[in-house]
C-alpha cells in the first residue's frame, strides 16, 4: 500500500482481516499519520493530536513500514504491474497487488519575499506551519480563506473565534456556491453563520497570488488586489486522479490494469454516484479495495462499491457544529452536532489503536 493516509490505513486494517496470512507493507515517506479532518484544531490544541506515528499503528495491524517516496507516473504503473515488482531503495519488493493511496495534496505556491504568509493546508501538520497559524489567529490585519470545501470552512470559522475583535476575514471560492452535495439546510446553516461573524465572501473568484501586502484575485468583475495580512490555501487536489472502476481497478484505456488497485483521493472510481475527496469516501474506498484483492486473487469477480453518502458534519469553531447522519433531511446542530462529529473521530482513533471501528460499514 503506497500512501499512508485514511484510505491506506483502512486498507491495511481490512486485508489484516480478509487476507490474515498476507505480507503487508506500507511505503510511506512521513513518519506521521496526519489526520487531516481535524488540522484546523491546530490553533488550540497539541499538533501531537492530530497525527500519530506510524510505527505503532503498524505493530498494530502487523504491516511493514518503508520510509520512501514513489513515482507513480502511468508509464511506472505499466511497468510495476508486468514485473509484479516496486523499486524499494536499492532493491525490488515482489507483490500480488499493489494499492496506491497517495492522496492528491497541490505542491505548495512560491512566493517572493515579502509577501504575506500563504500557507497551504498541509503546512498546519508542521511546527513552523502552526506557528505561522497561530500568528494569523492573533493578527488584527485582515486574513483570507483560500478554497470553501470542508477543510477551509472549519479553518475559516476557527480562525474567526480566535481573531481580535473587529478583525476582517474573508473567504474565496472559485465556484458559484458553499457545498453544493449537501443539503439546502445545512448550507443556509453555514451561509447564516458566514453572515453573523462578517466574513468577507468572493465566489466564482480565483486566488491569482500574493505580494507586497495583498492578495490577488480574479473574479467575475475582473483582478483586484486586496489588503491581507495572512493567507491559507485550501484549495484542493493539484493533480489529475487515476480512473479506476467502481471496484478500486485502475484503468488503461479503459481495461483494468493487473494488480494495480487505488483508492482515496487519488482516484476517481468510475460509474459511482458519490466519490467526494473526503474522509469518509478514503475510509470506505480503502476498506473496499481490500475486500476487491482478496476477490481478485480468488479469481472471483469483485463487487462494486455501495457508494451511498452515510453522513457528513461541519465544525463551525469550537464548540460548533452541523451535520447529518444516514438522512440527509435530519438536521443536527449545536451541542448534539459537535458529539456526533467527535464519535465519527473517535472511530478512526481506534482504527489506529488496532481496533477495527468499521466493521458495519
Amino acid at each position: 500500500v503506497v500512501g499512508g493516509g485514511y484510505a491506506g490505513l483502512a486498507c491495511l486494517a481490512r486485508l489484516a482481516r480478509v487476507l490474515p496470512d498476507a505480507e503487508r507493507i506500507l511505503v510511506e515517506p512521513n513518519r506521521w499519520h496526519l489526520r487531516r479532518t481535524r488540522l484546523h484544531e491546530t490553533l488550540r490544541v497539541p499538533l501531537a493530536e492530530v497525527r500519530a506515528e506510524y510505527g505503532p499503528i503498524a505493530r498494530r495491524w502487523d504491516f511493514r513500514h518503508h520510509h520512501l517516496r514513489l513515482d507513480c507516473s502511468a508509464a511506472r504503473l505499466q511497468e510495476w504491474s508486468r514485473a509484479r515488482r516496486i523499486p524499494l531503495g536499492r532493491r525490488q519488493l515482489e507483490f500480488d497487488a499493489l494499492v496506491l493511496a497517495t492522496g492528491l495534496a497541490g505542491a505548495p505556491p512560491r512566493l517572493a519575499r515579502g509577501t504575506p504568509a500563504a500557507l497551504p493546508l498541509e503546512a498546519l501538520a508542521t511546527g513552523a506551519g502552526v506557528l505561522a497559524w497561530k500568528r494569523m489567529s492573533k493578527d488584527s490585519r485582515p486574513a483570507w480563506v483560500v478554497g470553501a470545501g470542508a477543510s477551509g470552512l472549519q479553518c475559516l470559522f476557527e480562525l474567526a473565534a480566535l481573531r481580535p475583535a473587529g478583525a476582517p476575514l474573508g473567504l474565496v471560492e472559485a465556484e458559484d456556491g458553499i457545498l453544493a452535495a449537501e443539503p439546502a439546510g445545512l448550507r443556509r446553516e453555514v451561509h447564516a453563520r458566514l453572515g453573523a461573524l462578517g466574513i468577507e465572501l468572493h465566489l466564482r473568484t480565483r486566488y491569482a497570488g500574493a505580494g507586497r501586502g495583498r492578495i490577488r484575485l480574479s473574479g467575475p468583475d475582473g483582478e483586484s488586489a486586496l489588503p491581507a495580512g495572512g493567507i491559507l490555501l485550501c484549495t484542493g487536489p493539484g493533480t489529475r486522479p487515476l480512473e479506476s472502476d467502481a471496484s478500486g481497478r485502475v484503468l488503461l484505456d479503459g481495461r483494468p490494469l493487473p494488480a494495480i488497485f487505488a483508492a482515496g483521493d487519488c482516484a476517481r472510481w468510475r460509474g459511482v454516484p458519490f466519490d467526494a475527496a473526503t474522509a469518509q469516501t478514503a475510509v470506505r474506498k480503502g476498506r473496499h479495495v481490500a475486500e476487491t484483492i482478496a476477490s481478485v486473487l480468488a479469481g472471483a469477480e469483485p463487487d462494486p462499491w455501495d457508494s451511498r453518502q452515510l453522513g457528513f458534519f461541519l465544525s463551525l469553531g469550537p464548540q460548533q457544529a452541523v451535520g447529518w447522519l444516514f438522512s440527509r433531511a435530519a438536521l443536527m446542530q449545536g451541542l448534539p452536532a459537535v458529539a456526533a462529529r467527535e464519535a465519527v473521530e473517535a472511530r478512526w482513533d481506534l482504527l489506529l489503536r488496532g481496533v477495527d471501528s468499521f466493521a458495519a460499514f
